[in-house]
């Protein structure tokens, strides 16, 4: 065929497949009549590509079914009268694009499907013609065997699909007496609502009509057609980013112009705080992105619609419909600390999704990590600005905010054995595959690498990660993207303006992205300066060495600056930097802790740093992001065997001086490590110290104690990080069976006389004066009373604060029923709730054995009421992370290993996080003896405290209510 041929035919097929599809009602035939096709055309699609190495061209790719090409959905869905399944049409216009693959089956994702009809037509129309189907439930395929006649086909597909996965595919929610229903397909569930190709790659035009919904409101990504209140005009996407909500929220505000807040009825005084974000977020994401959200796509919703959702927390991806779990997003004028720091972040989270997630969207799940991680990055760079006045102590400190709670954690989960690399080696099309990188590791690693990154290629000034966004969202929208597009958006302005620190960023990204694990910088002392040298960290005995390009920031005691956070120099070998200190001068590297690797030093620098840090002036020295990221690196060389806990310990006994919040978040993180296999280890011993641990939290809270205290002085304006440090300091304190903190919950839980709970009780205080009663009371009188504020708590987030501390209770057939009631059939907490209640359960170290039992005995009933895999997989890790004994490992790695675990998909997730228990029990063995004997050892006199006036007191209070 010539080349002005081939054009007239691909013009006239593009033609044929933009067109709106008419379900045909003509009679059915019994014979398929033989079509001549043109054998030697090849319909070429470049939104379908593959990139299977940097020098290959992108090339047509799907995987269930090679050389086939959906060109449009009708998708007609109808829920039933049961409430719990729906009715779905299916019109799909597929075309086979190589003729010598025309006989074979036509292949469609397909899961959890009952498939009762399929019919088709040739090019569109004609006669209809019954199909011969097979459909496998176990790989979740549809073969449609169209008798290979033709090129391109019609399929008309009649099936009963499920409600029941609330959270994800087309669920009907709960809340109260109402319901709401909705279509969330992210990343690889529109396979449970119609048959597709559920892969990123597979752009097509996609139309939804939903029928038979009575509710108030309908919102999906596209505008209804005209005339029409359940017809929603078509646009060309992949099939995971639509989304759909039909309700009865009720609009509470308009943040700004073409943005709309929904939530429950009833609800007031809630939204303020969170319509003035999203007023702010949406007009700074339109600028930030130079892409307006208005004109992400034609036909587009011509609103965002903000919605509220009182049962479940999921990511979405869904343009025009931003669903965010309503702890989230509401919130009483005074609220909790801890609860604004989350929902302001998770809000620009959600909206930046309208532009990093459906605007640009990955080539394949691999690259995930870029989109995933630009999201992040812009929302927290939206909430950096939102939170700028310097002069407001009420605002957050999000940098440090981001270093301990996404480089810090980030840097803990990626030393794990087994800990996933952020970019696969192979393509992922294997749905437990997919969940288990989307929703793992790179939530953390990928906008941490991104925040360094900006940090090594730009000035203060310059941020090149924000113009490869932009590059993106320009260049390459509404198509996939991989990390050499990333690579190649950077290089475009980079080039030009960067400066020079690097030589080549793909390769200079490949061993962070490639590989688990980083760097771990050794800093030696030399004459006239350091050397320094790099090993790959890892909890590992050996890891595979990687030399990575590390970015190199440090300063001194002679002129200490911790304000410069670009590097000065990058290295991948042993180097040399020469600088003059004394005697008793320092130097420290990785400044703010803004880097992703961690620093040792000889036992030389060590004791001086430790000198430093024990001397209350020239500890003020140091900026207290690196005096959080030298707990958080001590820790966790020792805790890897890189580093004595001696030396360590003696970093953390330092923490008597300390009051910060990054400081206490990286011990509070690391030392709950010791603390549950410290409290294991005792109470397997009678002869040993049941107070061991609670020496070391004497030892280091004097200051915090002194200068902050449990009892804040509610008349007064602190700062917000002041409030966050004591609410996570007396949480610690707390559990760890600290005395005057223990009096102070017991001082602040009740009203007055009454058996009623202090409604005025501070927020960031209620977690820790909550969990202390239930755990400490000999009845059930603070449980009791916490039931009744249960019944009139106005909030969703304070309500989950009662839940998690009802787990705290000693009264193990009191945990077991509060687990049972998770799973019931008419169970009186919210899906997201469910799992809530069991982490909480999971991390109480006196309950711990039970969550075990629970999840081995029921994981079937977990996983359909917690909202699907994604929520069992959740609460496996935290599980495995509370494995603090020999007896727990074994019950845990029992169930993992057993025939009939009914972990089905999840069993690999289980594996890997079977892999973490054990690595943890290999430091027990190793370590946990040596820990305590050093802590018994070296328990040096503090400030005495009197405990029989403490035992009084309490004893007093507790009389009393």
């Amino acid at each position: 065929m010539g080349v002005i041929q081939t054009f007239v035919f691909l013009t006239t097929l593009v033609l044929v497949s933009t067109k709106p599809i008419d379900i045909v009602k003509t009679a059915v035939v019994d014979e398929v009549p033989q079509i001549n096709v043109v054998e030697d055309v090849v319909v070429r699609n470049d939104t379908n590509v593959a990139v299977k190495n940097e020098t290959e061209s992108r090339v047509l790719r799907n995987q269930i079914r090679p050389d086939m090409v959906v060109n449009s959905y009708e998708i007609e869905l109808t829920p039933n009268a049961d409430g719990v399944t729906f009715t779905g049409l299916a019109v799909i216009q597929i075309a086979i694009t190589d003729a010598n693959t025309r006989e074979d089956p036509v292949i469609l994702h397909a899961r959890d499907l009952d498939i009762r009809s399929v019919r088709y037509t040739i090019f569109g129309a004609g006669a209809v013609y019954d199909a011969d189907f097979d459909m496998d439930d176990d790989d979740g395929l549809l073969e449609i065997d169209a008798g290979g006649v033709a090129s391109t086909y019609n399929f008309q597909i009649q099936y009963i699909g499920s409600l029941a996965m609330v959270g994800k595919a087309f669920y009907r929610g709960n809340y109260d007496d109402n319901s709401y229903l909705a279509m969330n397909l992210h990343p690889i569930y529109a396979r449970r609502v119609f048959p597709c190709i559920d892969e990123p790659t597979a752009s097509s035009m996609i139309r939804f009509t939903f029928n038979g919904l009575d509710y108030t409101h309908l919102v999906s990504n596209s505008m209804l057609e005209e005339n029409s209140q359940t017809q929603f005009r078509a646009l060309e996407s992949p099939p995971h980013v639509w989304g759909m909500i039909a309700h009865n929220f009720i609009n509470i505000n308009i943040p700004t112009a073409q943005v709309l807040l929904f939530g429950r009825a009833g609800i007031t005084n809630q939204d303020a705080q969170a319509s003035v974000a999203i007023n702010y977020y949406y007009n700074q994401l339109n600028e930030w992105t130079n892409r307006p959200y208005l004109e992400i796509i034609q036909n587009q919703d011509g609103r965002m619609n903000i919605v509220a959702l009182p049962d479940i927390s999921m990511d979405w991806h869904a343009l025009s419909t931003v669903a965010i779990w309503e702890p989230h997003l509401f919130m009483e004028p005074v609220h909790s600390v801890q609860q604004r720091k989350t929902a302001l972040f998770e809000i620009a989270k959600a909206m930046a999704k309208q532009w990093f997630g459906y605007l640009i969207f990955p080539q394949n799940w691999k690259f995930e990590w870029v989109v995933s991680g630009l999201a992040s990055y812009a929302a927290y760079e939206m909430l950096r600005m939102f939170q700028a006045d310097p002069n407001d102590v009420t605002l957050l400190d999000v940098n440090t905010v981001f270093v301990t709670d996404v480089i810090q954690e980030s840097l803990l989960r990626d030393a794990y054995v087994g800990a996933q690399v952020l970019e696969p080696e192979n393509d992922l099309f294997e749905e437990d595959e997919i969940r288990d990188h989307v929703n793992g590791l790179l939530k953390y690693k990928a906008p941490a690498l991104l925040r360094m990154m900006r940090l090594v290629l730009g000035d203060a000034n310059t941020d090149f990660i924000q113009s490869a966004g932009r590059a993106l969202l320009t260049v390459r929208a509404l198509t996939p993207v991989n990390s050499f597009d990333f690579v190649d958006a950077i290089n475009s302005d980079w080039l030009a303006n960067g400066n020079g620190i690097v030589d080549d960023i793909g390769e200079y990204l490949e061993e962070w992205t490639l590989n688990s694990g980083y760097p771990l910088l050794h800093v030696g002392l030399r004459q006239g300066g350091v050397l320094i040298t790099q090993e790959r960290f890892s909890f590992a005995a050996q890891p595979q060495q990687v030399n990575y390009l590390i970015p190199i920031t440090y300063t001194t005691s002679v002129n200490p600056d911790f304000s410069n956070v670009h590097p000065i120099t990058m290295t991948d070998a042993t180097q040399t930097i020469n600088f003059f200190l004394d005697e008793e001068d320092w130097v420290l590297f990785n400044i703010q802790g803004e880097g992703y690797y961690r620093v040792n030093y000889d036992n030389d620098l060590w004791e001086r740093i430790i000198e430093a840090l024990e001397d209350e002036e020239r500890r003020e020295e140091i900026h207290p992001l690196n005096r959080a990221t030298l707990v958080d690196d001590a820790l966790n060389l020792a805790r890897a065997g890189r580093l004595d806990y001696e030396t360590a310990f003696r970093v953390v006994l330092t923490m008597e001086l300390e009051t910060e919040y990054a400081v206490w978040k990286a011990f509070i993180r690391n030392m709950e490590f010791l603390r549950k296999r410290l409290v294991a280890l005792v109470d397997d011993d009678e002869d040993l110290d049941p107070d061991i641990y609670l020496r070391m939290v004497r030892r280091t809270i004097g200051a915090l104690e002194n200068e902050l205290g449990f009892q804040p002085d509610v008349t007064l304006t602190e700062p917000a990080m002041t409030t966050l440090t004591r609410g996570m300091v007396m949480e610690h304190a707390c559990i760890s069976n600290y005395q005057p903190c223990i009096a102070a919950a017991v001082d602040w839980f009740y009203e007055g006389n009454t058996d009623v709970v202090n409604p005025n009780i501070p927020h960031d205080l209620r977690p820790a004066v909550y969990c202390t009663m239930v755990r400490e009371a000999e009845d059930g009188g603070p449980v009791t009373a916490l039931y009744n504020r249960l019944e009139i708590e106005p909030t969703l987030y304070e309500r989950t604060v009662i839940l998690e501390s009802l787990a705290c209770s000693r009264d193990q057939a009191f945990i077991r029923t509060l687990l049972d009631e998770t799973v019931a059939v008419n169970s009186p907490y919210s899906v997201e709730e469910r799992s809530k209640i069991f982490a909480a359960v999971a991390r109480t170290s006196h309950n711990t054995a039970e969550a075990i039992n629970f999840i081995s005995r029921r994981t079937n009933e977990i996983r359909n009421m917690y909202g699907g895999p994604e929520k069992l997989e959740e609460i496996i890790f935290i599980l495995a992370e509370n494995m603090a004994d020999n007896d727990m490992s074994t019950d845990f790695s029992i169930w993992v290993n057993a025939q009939n675990n009914n972990l089905d998909d999840s069993q690999a997730a289980a594996e890997r996080a079977l892999l973490q228990v054990n690595q943890n029990l290999v430091w027990d063995n190793a370590n946990l003896e040596a820990v305590y004997e050093w802590i018994d050892e070296n328990d040096a006199s503090t400030m005495v405290l009197s405990l029989v006036a403490l035992c009084v007191s309490v004893m007093v209070a507790m009389l009393n209510h």
